[in-house]
This record gives C-alpha cells, sequence and structure tokens, in this order.
C-alpha cells in the first residue's frame, strides 16, 4: 500500500474515532451531524456522500445499542400457536 493511501486510512479512521466520541453527546442526527462539520477537513479527500454515510452508519449503530439497553429485559419472548391446529 503506498503511502498517501495509508495517511488516508489513516485520517477516516481517526474521523471515525472522533465521530464515535461525539456521537454520545448528541441527541438528534442533526445535532451530531452539526458537531461533526468542524472535523470534515479530516476526510476532505472523501466524498461527500461517503463521509455521510460513514455518519450515518455510526449514527444507525448509536441508535440501536440505545434502544437495546433501554429495553434490554423488557421484551418477552412469546411462542405463538394457533388455535386448534395440532390437537386431536
Amino acid at each position: 500500500m503506498g503511502r498517501v493511501k495509508a495517511m488516508m486510512m489513516e485520517l477516516e479512521e481517526r474521523f471515525a474515532e472522533k465521530a464515535l466520541d461525539i456521537v454520545d453527546e448528541c441527541e438528534t442526527w442533526h445535532q451530531f451531524a452539526t458537531n461533526m462539520e468542524n472535523h470534515m477537513g479530516m476526510v476532505d479527500h472523501m466524498g461527500l456522500d461517503d463521509v455521510m454515510d460513514m455518519l450515518a452508519e455510526i449514527w444507525s449503530e448509536h441508535q440501536e445499542t440505545i434502544a437495546k439497553e433501554a429495553y434490554s429485559g423488557m421484551v418477552k419472548e412469546v411462542k405463538w400457536e394457533p388455535k386448534g391446529e395440532g390437537k386431536v
């Protein structure tokens, strides 16, 4: 791998790490995206769509984690069996 490519990948990784730090402080997608604007220079070699996709993935995973923590143990697995079937 070339030195420039390695440097770009390192910047992308640092940007993602920064996003993971910031996402915990944000209550909305808008707040998260706005806070990340200050760090966009780290990935100016990437297309905006790719950067936004990366941020959206981080936001989605964060929201999923919050939902699992909030509802853990509250959802009860129920086995559904139709009435009348299988009974003789």
